[in-house]
């Protein structure tokens, strides 16, 4: 017991030999312990008064303390010049901390002579810490409020030198100092389980650091002794590196704060502003040599290419280099006063920025290939690969969005952008948006959105004015350049557009477009198109992209503007194309395909198609081949066989409404398609046999994929194929709407059937037989007749049999009974509307048939088209003539009405009809007036003669006087045919040539039709 008693007794002696305290106390002379910072600090904490000695100074001493205990040390004067205090405060461990952290309360040393050459010449602050180079950085001046330092290291010396005390500058140093444990400094270092990489030291130096791998944790680049305020007169280097690349990939460093607090870099007094409204960048040209600053480099070194110098603002811009190594470099000035924020009032704190490792696509568009040339090329695959991809796919090479380069773009920087496409290709370009703005001067907000068709005019004067403004108040800031060829270097390159600050013609609404919602596609007008398959567009940027960024994402697309064939040849009688360039010869057999130009479909802004394909050859027959044909995203038509017709009809399925449809304002869109009986309203592909240009009958309409493959001969030299879209989607295009195939030539007899069937006036009578066999006029199948009048003549039908009611608009119902199969169909030939179908019997009564223009309506020329569809054994008869009235129609009449005294004047007068004929069709032999009347009365032999030779001959008087002399001879022949046989030779003569004349007033068909029936 007493030996234990003993022990505690010299353990006591010694520690008061020793005076008995930690490291962070202060041992008084009694042997009483007290905070470290009581010395000297003017209130005696000892009993005995041994913390307060006469002219005692807290200079030259080491300070300990413990974690999270604040200390106080200050100077009280600095009477005696020149003055050096040196404190050293250091973090023992453990309990005692790892950092130092010291906060200036009050700083008032000597004064700050902002830009001068020594800008403390009275004296002035320096801080060191063990273990990192000195920086000979000075502060001086007066602090308003606050400043912070957090050391790097353990150990950091504050060394306050003044050289002399001017009037009216006091002095004054008091700060506050702690000790922190280096896991509670989180903002530094982060939190345990998610700790920031702050990079690898390089040994030597007081900052400079090397990042690596910056995807795979979260690197911060922090300025020294973050978060309070750095050191003066330091350089630092960051480098920033990604070693590890994804295939396919590239990588490009991003930096970037949007943070204000976390972005706090020395202002010099003039810029601080209480009132601020907006967030401030300071860059450039505002980097004046006081200013501390931060240069980012496109690379690995100081020899790349400068994207931004940056010295303040309230954020930091992204800043992002083109490829995986950036060097940041950061420099502070050789003095400064420990300024801070001016609101809200708080330390300044320093930097940290963000690190981001962006990846792309190594093929892709958003990078520019080589260090100091921004030049992008698109080159254009076949439009042959894009057929094979589906239709919710997009041809890859063909159309696609490019945007601004992902990353920063020096100042003075161009970068091109070149499209190349095929032989035969357009292209075409739109922008969805495009915006610049300084970040360093007040923003200006624009829209070129176009509003309407009408507007556009207006906008582009606009822009031409901002532009000429530019222009004279100085270079542009962003300059955009659009041309039709390679670019301004290249000789005849046409320039579209030229843009200096101001945006190119917008269509914005793409931008809104989603798996939900389909706006109105964006038109030509809204973009550019070449006339060649090269543009190129130019975009310089004067200040850099740093400052003044320029976002735009444009939309690109290889036009397929090739035709099969060549134009066809105008005409009146057809109905026109949209577009016009849509109407196609095509003479050499081979393969075929709808038109593949986009700008033509819904999704290129186009409302309507209608195109024609006629395939033509000499001396043959058409035989078509069509592999396939699609009709937009979801046909809403069936292909059906009319039963009335016996050919395919198309039959749209039923719809509540066309609310959905565009407007077409004063567009006529009801005979689009060249038939106001069947306005389709979905796309459909309609086949016409057409012996004669201008001329063509309806042989079958299709409008889904039911069909396809599908194999048509002509009967004739020529067929045509009509694809027609009343309206288009907005998402449709080529790939929906179309159709392919091959042609080839077939034997065709001789002479062709456009030559027989092409019937010459005034008339014929036909006769047609099923099975053809060795009939002639039969053997052409379902090739039409043309039945054409002359001048202002009509044409009038007669077709033996029973009339059929015709198929009602997009139905299809059951024929009425018909003892045949076999149908004569009977056409328009101008609108190849179908006007009548007649179920044929040749002993039945007769439908008649007269063209518009008998009863006063419409102004062309009359003609029929007359078709003979035989599907069984059977024959029909036809008989046609040409008639017209003898004066003027006083009104229109309505069918049926008669003409008033409408034969008075007729030399040949057809009374059933209230017409006249021809005077070829007089007394001929056969029954061409119903009624007989053009057969009836004296039709003699000698009044037959006296038709056949008035009809070509004329009506002079001298030549009439010669008919009645050779009448009158006629008549005496007669008299004496039974007195001498030379009056029968002479009568046998005559009636020789009146056969001889009929042979050249009738062609050799129409005289073999007229013996058969």
């Amino acid at each position: 017991m007493w030996r234990a008693l003993a022990a505690l007794a010299l353990l006591g002696l010694a520690r008061g030999a020793a005076g008995g305290c930690g490291v962070a106390q202060f041992a008084c002379r009694s042997g009483a312990c007290e905070r470290l910072d009581a010395y000297c600090d003017g209130v005696a904490q000892c009993a005995d008064g041994s913390d307060e000695p006469p002219n005692c100074t807290p200079c030259n001493r080491t300070y300990y303390g413990r974690v999270g205990v604040a200390y106080s040390v200050g100077v009280r004067d600095a009477t005696r010049v020149p003055f050096l205090c040196h404190m050293t405060f250091t973090a023992g461990g453990t309990a005692h901390g790892d950092l130092v952290q010291l906060a200036f309360d009050e700083f008032r040393v000597g004064r700050y002579e902002p830009g001068a050459l020594d800008g403390c010449p009275d004296g002035y602050m320096q801080l060191s810490e063990l273990g990192r180079p000195f920086t000979g950085g000075s502060w001086c001046g007066k602090a308003d409020g606050a400043a912070l330092y957090y050391s790097e290291t353990a150990t950091v010396t504050v060394s306050v030198k003044l050289f002399r005390v001017r009037l009216g500058e006091p002095f004054g140093f008091r700060l506050r100092y702690k000790f922190l444990a280096q896991r509670d400094a989180v903002v530094r270092f982060g939190a345990i389980e998610a700790p920031l990489e702050r990079g690898s030291i390089s040994p030597g130096t007081y900052c400079t650091r090397t990042y690596e791998e910056c995807h795979r944790k979260p690197c911060r680049l922090q300025s020294p002794n973050y978060p309070g305020m750095y050191p003066r007169n330091v350089t630092c280097y960051w480098s920033l590196r990604q070693k590890d690349i994804p295939t396919c990939k590239h990588a490009m460093i991003s930096v970037r704060q949007e943070y204000s607090h976390k972005m706090q870099i020395k202002r010099s007094i003039s810029m601080a502003s209480l009132n601020k409204t907006g967030r401030v960048v300071r860059a450039w040209r505002e980097c004046t040599g006081e200013r501390d600053r931060l240069i980012f480099y496109d690379g690995a070194s100081t020899d790349d290419p400068v994207l931004v110098e940056y010295c303040g603002g309230d954020w930091m811009p992204r800043v992002t280099s083109r490829g995986p190594e950036m060097l940041v470099a950061f420099h502070s000035s050789p003095f400064s006063a420990p300024l801070r924020p001016p609101a809200p009032p708080a330390p300044l704190r320093g930097f940290e920025l963000d690190v981001d490792v962006v990846f792309a696509d190594s093929d892709s568009l958003d990078y520019a290939r080589e260090a100091r040339r921004c030049e992008f090329h698109v080159k254009a695959s076949s439009s042959e690969e894009e057929a094979n991809v589906t239709s919710t796919g997009s041809g890859r090479g063909r159309r696609g969005r490019l945007r601004a380069p992902a990353h920063t773009l020096p100042p003075n920087t161009t970068c091109t952008w070149t499209f190349h496409g095929r032989p035969g290709d357009l292209v075409w370009i739109y922008f969805s948006s495009f915006t610049q703005y300084s970040l360093v001067e007040p923003r200006r907000a624009e829209s070129a959105e176009r509003e309407d068709e009408n507007g556009v005019t207006q906008r582009s004067a606009l822009a031409t004015s901002e532009t000429n403004t530019h222009l004279a108040s100085g270079a542009c800031a962003v300059e955009l350049r659009i041309w039709d060829g390679g670019g301004a270097e290249e000789t005849g390159a046409r320039q579209l557009g030229r843009f200096c600050d101001a945006a190119p013609a917008l269509c914005a609404r793409a931008a809104l477009a989603n798996a939900t919602r389909s706006p109105r596609p964006c038109a030509p007008p809204d973009g550019y198109v070449s006339a060649a398959p090269l543009l190129s567009l130019a975009a310089t940027s004067l200040p850099g992209t740093a400052t003044h960024p320029l976002e735009f994402a444009l939309h690109y697309e290889f036009v397929d503007a090739r035709l099969e064939g060549t134009a066809l040849p105008e005409d009146s009688r057809r109905t026109p194309t949209v577009p016009a360039e849509c109407a196609r010869l095509l003479t050499s057999p081979g393969a075929f395909a709808s038109p593949r130009n986009a700008l033509w479909f819904g999704r290129g802004g186009a409302r309507r198609l209608r195109c024609v394909y006629r395939f033509e050859v000499e001396g043959a027959r058409v035989v078509l081949d069509l592999q396939s044909a699609t009709f937009g995203k979801e046909p809403r038509c069936s292909t059906r066989t009319d039963s009335l017709t016996g050919r395919s009809v198309c039959i749209p399925e039923p719809v509540e409404s066309h609310a959905e449809e565009p407007e077409f304002g004063d567009e006529s869109s009801a005979d689009f398609d060249g038939d106001e009986d069947l306005p389709l309203r979905v796309p459909h592909l309609r086949i016409y046999e057409s012996p004669w240009l201008g001329y063509r009958v309806q042989v079958a309409c299709i409008c889904d994929n039911s069909t396809a493959p599908l194999r048509l001969e002509s009967g004739g030299p020529a067929l045509e194929l009509e694809l027609v879209s009343r309206t288009m989607l907005a998402g449709e295009d080529h790939r929906h709407v179309q159709f392919h195939g091959v042609w080839s030539r077939g034997p065709a007899p001789s002479p062709s059937c456009a030559t027989r069937r092409r019937s010459p006036p005034p008339g014929a009578r036909i006769h047609l037989t099923y099975p053809y066999s060795d009939d002639r006029m039969s053997e052409c199948g379902e090739t039409p007749f043309l039945l054409e009048a002359r001048g202002n003549r009509s044409v009038f039908l007669r077709v033996w049999g029973e009339e059929m009611p015709l198929p009602s608009a997009g139905a299809v119902g059951e024929a009425p009974p018909c003892a045949t199969a076999n149908r004569v169909l009977v056409y328009d030939a101008h609108s190849s509307s179908l006007l009548r179908v007649v179920c044929p019997d040749v002993g039945a009564r007769s439908v008649h048939i007269f063209t518009d223009e008998w009863w006063g309506r419409g102004a062309r020329p009359g003609a029929l088209l007359v078709s003979w569809v035989a599907r069984e054994p059977g024959e029909a008869r036809l008989a046609w003539m040409e008639l017209w009235r003898a004066g003027p129609a006083p009104r229109p009449l309505a069918p049926g009405e008669a003409w008033p005294n409408a034969t008075a004047a007729c030399a040949h007068p057809c009374a059933s009809l209230g017409a006249c004929m021809a005077a070829a069709l007089w007394c001929d032999g056969a029954v061409d007036c119903p009624g007989g009347a053009d057969e009836a009365g004296a039709c003699g032999a000698g009044a037959r003669l006296l038709a056949a030779l008035v009809a070509p001959g004329g009506a002079s008087a001298v030549a009439a006087a010669g008919l009645a002399a050779l009448a009158l001879l006629v008549v005496l022949a007669l008299r004496r045919r039974r007195r001498a046989a030379p009056d029968k030779q002479l009568l046998g003569a005559l009636a020789a040539g009146r056969r001889l004349t009929e042979e050249l007033l009738y062609d050799a068909s129409r005289a073999s039709s007229a013996a058969s029936s």
